[in-house]
């Protein structure tokens, strides 16, 4: 038997929005909902991130033809919830959009989390890097640099390509408990967005040194 199914709303372009850059330059998304042969209607519409975007459903053609607006209005940071259109079709009384957000700031730090210390006995000391650079790639200045000093010495340089700089980060092992891990933070603010503070998690290693003779257990 061969047939041909077709759905009573089609959902275009696709159930799942994705919100990724800058935010000033992050367009709105549009959702439509066609019917096919049964006429319907939205109802209302719901989600879980109603501080995060905004979205509204206007007509094209009453009974057939809607459109969702949505649009983000975080000024920074990851996001992922829902929007959830009802219908007033028993068949199909609601459509789920699953949205998903990456919303950068004015400048990004890569990576957000590093390890550094002694790893392993068998290994060298590993110190951490991490690049700060301006999303806009407009020049600008690291004002504040914010760790503890007892765990950790950190330098700063600026990059020679982009609009940006290079931070070095060295564990002080003699700080750290031979055997132990410490979790620690590097906070850091600059003058591209005054008052706000990129955060930065530390994992700080001290293993102990194995007996000569024996090996490191993998």
């Amino acid at each position: 038997m061969e047939g041909t199914v077709t759905s009573l709303i089609d959902v275009r372009p696709s159930t799942s929005i994705v919100f990724r850059g800058l935010a000033d330059f992050i367009p709105e998304t549009l959702i439509e909902f066609v019917g096919s042969s049964v006429p319907f209607h939205l109802t209302r519409v719901e989600s879980d991130l109603d501080e995060k975007i905004t979205q509204n459903i206007e007509t094209v053609e009453n009974g057939k033809f809607y459109r969702l607006r949505v649009m983000n209005k975080a000024k920074r940071g990851n996001y992922r919830g829902y929007v959830k259109v009802f219908t007033d079709l028993p068949q199909k009384p609601d459509i789920l959009i699953t949205v998903s957000a990456f919303i950068e700031g004015e400048v990004s730090v890569k990576p957000q989390a590093i390890l550094i210390g002694k790893l392993s006995a068998d290994q060298p000391e590993r110190p951490g890097k991490i690049t700060v650079t301006a999303n806009r790639n407009a020049p600008f200045q690291i004002t504040g640099l914010g760790y503890d000093e007892r765990l950790m010495t950190v330098t700063q340089h600026p990059l020679e390509s982009d609009a940006g700089y290079l931070i070095e980060i060295n564990p002080k092992l003699e700080s750290i408990q031979p055997g132990t891990r410490q979790q620690t933070t590097l906070t850091i603010e600059t003058s591209a967005a005054p008052g706000e503070k990129e955060v930065v998690q530390v994992h700080l290693f001290n293993s102990v040194e194995q007996p000569e003779g024996k090996s490191v257990p993998r």
